[in-house]
Formats: structure tokens, sequence, C-alpha cells
């Protein structure tokens, strides 16, 4: 009996197969009507692939400048704030008019101060009328807004208007203690003899319940007197650096200020004032040096770089540097080949390639081809020259530079080199960007971009081009295209 089930089940299963592989023969209209969508819809995919040069599924992203005007119209603060914080130059002056609209519109006090702080960065003047509508209502403005204002003033640097004028010396005699350093800052860069004899009699009447807070003010008030130089000022300065009782950078700012008038008989002062033990008090002579050019005042110059302070060294180079002292040469050279502190190094570098001579461009030429030499102050060397001097590297700058983008071990020295070619305006480093730009480092590709931005060699164009043309550059190819718009 269980031989005789066990034939029929088999015969059974047997006689199944057939009828399952016929199903599987005949699709069902859903499977069917599917496939003939899907094979309609094929060549329009194709279509669409050759037109975007890109799959279907993969949107085509947006021009970088359409995303910030449609986040500076639509976004959020916070992304309002971060395009106002990323953005270059060359946006900045393509989204002026959109700035322009969202300053008008906005009701942020935070998106305000980020467009005064982007307008200062540009030194853009455009914001000037509505930093005199702020002053002037400032009691109802918070105060991270009101100090904005003031900063953007102080660099964009406006012409003083009558309202700017009263809008500023109305916050100096109401509310001091709390805005009264930005506010003298300003009056420093861009008043004139009114507002220099305005703050003679602000400093003799200042009274502030915090005496650190005087003091500060004060020692603000006494440098835009410095800057100013007024010879209306000439009696209340001259009072104040003769006061031995006065605070040493009060007295710094008016033997300054003194000297800026140009009138030789303050010469003797600063010849006294540099045998000061106070550092401030010698710096100070140093500084009010650069305004004369006499045997008296270039020999105190020069003894300025013998000081022990470093921030008379410092000061000294800075007034050779205005004065182009050739005869101090030798003393720069000695300091930027043995001074023990970097800051006056590299300024002393600086003044250097300023000078021109034929030693210090020997001697920058040297260090700069010395691999053995550090970084900083190679990179420091290539700064100065393509600054001031590029011809004092000019049979080496090739070679040095290039040898780095060929070597993986020299990549971050490469880098700082290429930031450095970047960020100035050169004739003399054309094929260093080819070379930059062919690098399969994708960093140093992208420091060529920044090469081409800033002195767009034309024989490098091609090699832009090409990167623009190619999709696998992701982010370097969109910024390679708007390099060439």
């Amino acid at each position: 009996m269980k031989k005789l089930i066990f034939m029929i089940l088999t015969v059974l299963s047997v006689l199944m197969v057939p009828m399952y592989v016929v199903a599987d023969t005949y699709p069902s209209k859903t499977t069917t009507d599917k496939t003939v969508s899907q094979e309609k819809l094929q060549p329009e995919n194709d279509t669409q692939k050759r037109e975007t040069g890109q799959p279907e599924e993969k949107k085509q992203e947006l021009d970088e400048i359409e995303k910030a005007r449609q986040a500076l119209q639509y976004g959020l603060e916070s992304e309002i704030l971060e395009v106002i914080n990323k953005v270059d130059k060359r946006d900045f002056e393509t989204l002026q008019g959109d700035f322009n609209r969202l300053f008008m519109e906005t009701k942020s006090p935070a998106v305000r101060e980020g467009l005064f702080g982007l307008y200062q960065k540009y030194n853009n003047t455009q914001l000037t009328d509505a930093a005199v509508a702020v002053l002037e209502a400032y009691e109802a403005q918070q105060r991270t807004l009101v100090k904005a204002v003031l900063s953007y003033l102080a660099t964009v640097k406006p012409e003083l208007s009558s309202g700017l004028n009263e809008a500023l010396q109305k916050i100096l005699t109401q509310n001091a203690a709390e805005y009264g350093v930005e506010t003298v800052s300003v009056l420093g860069e861009i008043g004139g003899n009114e507002e220099a004899s305005f703050l003679v009699e602000y400093f003799d009447n200042l009274t502030i319940d915090d005496a650190k807070q005087e003091l500060i003010l004060k020692q603000t008030i006494m440098a835009a007197l410095e800057k100013l130089h007024s010879e209306d000022t000439r009696t209340f300065l001259l009072n104040r650096a003769q006061d031995e009782n006065e605070n040493i950078y009060v007295r710094s700012s008016a033997v300054a200020g003194l000297a800026q008038m140009g009138k030789p008989d303050i010469v003797p002062l600063l010849a006294e004032f540099f045998e000061q033990p106070e550092p401030q008090l010698r710096e100070a002579a140093i500084r009010g040096a650069a305004s004369f050019d006499t045997d008296e005042t270039r020999k105190l110059i020069l003894q300025g770089f013998k000081d022990s302070y470093y921030k008379v060294r410092l000061e000294a180079l800075k007034t050779v540097q205005k004065t182009k002292m050739q005869e101090a040469a030798s003393y720069v050279l000695y300091r930027a080949k043995y001074d023990p502190t970097d800051a006056v190094r590299f300024a002393a570098i600086e003044t250097l390639a300023v000078l021109n001579t034929a030693e210090g461009n020997t001697w920058l030429a040297e260090i700069f081809r010395d691999s053995k030499k550090s970084e900083k102050l190679r990179v420091t060397i290539l700064s100065a020259a393509l600054k001031h001097n590029s011809t004092a590297l000019a049979a080496d700058l090739d070679t040095v530079v290039l040898a780095t983008v060929a070597d993986k071990k020299q990549k971050k020295l490469r880098y700082e080199f290429g930031k450095e070619i970047a960020k100035i305006e050169n004739t003399a480093t054309a094929e260093i960007c080819k070379a930059f730009l062919q690098s399969d480092d994708v960093l140093t590709k992208s420091i060529g971009l920044d090469m081409f931005k800033t002195n767009a060699p034309s024989d490098a164009r091609t090699l832009v081009e090409a990167i623009a043309r190619d999709e696998k550059q992701g982010a370097l190819q969109r910024r390679a295209q708007r390099l060439l718009e």
C-alpha cells in the first residue's frame, strides 16, 4: 500500500511541472505594462543624460552664485550669515545688489551686523548713510550692532558729514563708558582741526567712575590726536609730552603727534625721549623721527636697531621701510640674520626687499634656496619678494617652488608657497601656476586655481578650461567654470 501511494505522488509531481513552465512563459498584464513603460521611457532618459551630461537620478547642482542669491532672499538667519561670512571679494561685487537689498529689508540685528562687517572687509562705503542712521538712534540699537558700525566707519573712512559728526559727539557725551574708545577712533581717522580741538577739550574734562576705563579712553584720545596732528593742538600735546607725571602712553602719542607737524624744534625732544628708560618712550621717539630727514634723526633711527626692546627695533624697521633709508641696509641685514625675535627677523626680511640692495638680495636668494632653513623663513622671503621686489628671487623662484610640486615630502611647503603666490598679484609665477593646475593632488590643483584667479596668466587658461570640462573634478570643476566666466 505504501508503495502504491508513493508511485501516485511521483506521477502527479511529474504532470504538474509543465503547468508551471507554461505559466512562467506568459507574463501578467501588469508586468508587461511595466516593461513597455520602461522601454518607452528609456530613449527619454538617454536623451536627458546626453543633454545634462549627468545620470537622471543626480540633480543638477545650482550655480554657486544662484545658491547664494536664494539663501540671501529666502534663507534662515544662519544660512544668510554663512553666505556673508564666506563670500570672497569677486562674489561680493557680483552680489552687491543682493546685499544692498538684504540690508534694506532685514529686521535681524545679527544680519545687519554681519553686513557691516562684510562691507568693512572689502572697504566699501555703501553703508555710510545706514551707519549714520544707526548711530543717530544708538540707544535703541543692540550694543554689538553699534560697535560694528563704529568699527566699519573707522575702516572705510567716509567723509565726516555734519550728521555723522553730531552723532559721534552725542555718543561721546552721553555714553563714553560703553562706546567711547570706538567713537574716538572714528574721529581720529576722519576728523579735522575742529574735531581735534573738541577732543582736547573732551580729554581735559573727562571723568569716568572706572579709573581704568578712563585711562584707556584718554590713551585712545591721544592716539587719535597723534593721527590728526593738528597745529591747533600743539600747545596741549607739548604740555602732555613734557609732563613726567603723565601716563607714558599719553606722552608717547603726544611726542609722535608733535613730530608729525614737521617742525624741527621738536627733534631735541625726540632725542631726549630716546634716552628714557621706558621703552614706549623710545619707540615713540623712533616713530617721530620718521617725519624728519636730518643727520640727528637718521642717527637716532640707526640706534633704534640696537635697542634691547624688540618693539623699538620693529619701529626702526617700519621707519626705514617708510623712508627707504639706504644707509640702514647693513643694520637691517644684521637683524634679518641674527635677531632673537622672529617678528623682528621677518620685518627685517620685508625691509630688505623694500631697500633692494645687492647684498640684501643675495642673502634673500641664498636663504630661499637653502632647504635646510626653516619653512617659515623661506615662505616669508617669498612673500616679501613678491610684494616688494620679485627680481630678488627671479633666478630661483621657479626652480625652488617647482621642486616642491614634484616632491611629495615637501607637500606642506608646496602649499605654503602656493598660498603666498595666490595672495599677491605678480607676473613672475605663470609656470608655477601651470604646474599646480596639472598636479594630481586636489589641494595643489585648488591652489593653482587661486593663483589663476589672482594673476590669470594667459598660458594657464587652457588648463583651467580642461578642469572646467572634466566632470570628475567635482567642486574644482565648478570653481574653474566660475573663473572662466
